[in-house]
């Protein structure tokens, strides 16, 4: 819908985000208020799923702009003015997207975490800045104030967006999308979700799905998500760092970082999965005796006996294993061929039996 008034702009604010981000849904409750003018603040989304506005930066432009609506020639810092209003409607009603079945407020517990923290401004910021032009069309504002799509607005978060966007191009390089479509993933779920979001496009992109058993995935998806979180840690610091370059330079270091872990846990978790498991070796091993036996060829790469030659020694774990396979009994979970200096420990008497030692787990 194209708005002519205020009122239609504070009406219309959430569809418009839905539409230009493709959201399941906004969380908006349709209440709008003023922020404290004594915060330095534009906005701010509440938990309860209000949107509180500035009178001075956000509110006050607005209405100026609908009172001189189609007005060409504005100087382009009263079009700024406006532009950077806009900026704010789109980034507050960013933070109110949400997935089917979930709510932004539903991350207000992670939120307090100075990882989930920068990665949700972050990327809201990058978002909203990134797809503007695409809500001023969604919204008609181009016809209110001519021009408003030719000048830059303002930039907020400026030691969380540098992150956000480098954390988003390692993602997309290595998922095979574009940044912004990464960008666009995370902006529509609410701040628990967007490390599990990246996490999953990591996952989903590697060989991880064809090694990782179904029932072992959430926890695989688990470790990556984690593992991206520390480097974030420190960039709510950042903040009060006077050199914009250096902020910039660490910020972005900070977003490719976060990305590099969870590619580095994903290559462990595939040399981890890549590892056969006893079973499975017993019983390549079984098989591949049997093959012997029947004249077959061994399937696996490795030694080959020549003709006359004797086929090679098992290992003794493994031949243990093969004999009680091949003989008709289940064998021993804790069978192993003697050493030398304990063949003579099998004697009467009570024995202590050994503690149990700690089991692998994955």
């Amino acid at each position: 819908m194209k708005v002519t008034t205020y009122d239609q702009l504070m009406a219309e604010q959430a569809r418009a985000a839905v539409k230009t981000s493709g959201a399941h849904h906004s969380s908006w409750n349709g209440k709008v208020g003023a922020t404290n003018p004594d915060r330095k603040v534009h906005g701010v989304a509440e938990w309860d799923h209000t949107i509180n506005y500035s009178d001075r930066t956000v509110t006050a432009p607005l209405k100026e702009m609908f009172a001189n609506a189609r007005v060409h020639h504005q100087t382009p810092e009263t079009l700024r003015s406006y532009r950077s209003a806009i900026k704010t409607v789109h980034h507050e009603n960013t933070h109110l997207l949400a997935e089917d079945g979930t709510e932004p407020g539903d991350g207000k517990a992670a939120f307090q975490n100075l990882p989930e923290q920068a990665l949700e401004e972050g990327i809201t910021e990058v978002h909203s800045y990134d797809t503007l032009n695409q809500y001023i069309d969604e919204l008609g504002l181009e016809e209110i104030a001519p021009g408003i799509k030719s000048v830059e607005a303002r930039t907020s978060y400026d030691h969380y967006t540098p992150a956000a966007r480098r954390f988003s191009e390692v993602i997309g390089r290595e998922a095979g999308v574009e940044p912004s479509e990464v960008v666009r993933r995370l902006a529509v779920v609410n701040a628990e979700q967007k490390f599990r979001v990246a996490a999953e496009m990591l996952y989903e992109s590697s060989d991880l799905p064809g090694k990782v058993p179904e029932q072992e995935r959430d926890a695989a998806i688990r470790r990556i998500e984690e593992s991206m979180k520390p480097s974030m840690s420190g960039l709510k610091a950042l903040k009060e760092e006077p050199d914009p370059d250096k902020k910039r330079r660490t910020s972005a270091k900070a977003g490719a970082a976060s990305a590099e872990a969870g590619l580095a846990e994903v290559d462990k978790l595939s040399k981890e999965w890549g590892q056969p498991a006893p079973e499975a070796r017993v019983e390549r091993a079984v098989a591949a005796e049997q093959g012997r036996e029947n004249g077959q060829a061994p399937q696996e790469a490795g030694p080959q006996a020549t003709d006359g030659a004797t086929p090679p020694e098992l290992p003794a774990d493994l031949a243990t294993a093969v004999h009680a396979s091949r003989s008709g009994s289940e064998p021993l979970s804790s069978a192993s061929r003697l050493g030398e200096d304990r063949m003579g420990s099998r004697r009467s008497g009570t024995q202590a039996s050994p503690e149990r030692g700690p089991e692998l787990q994955r």
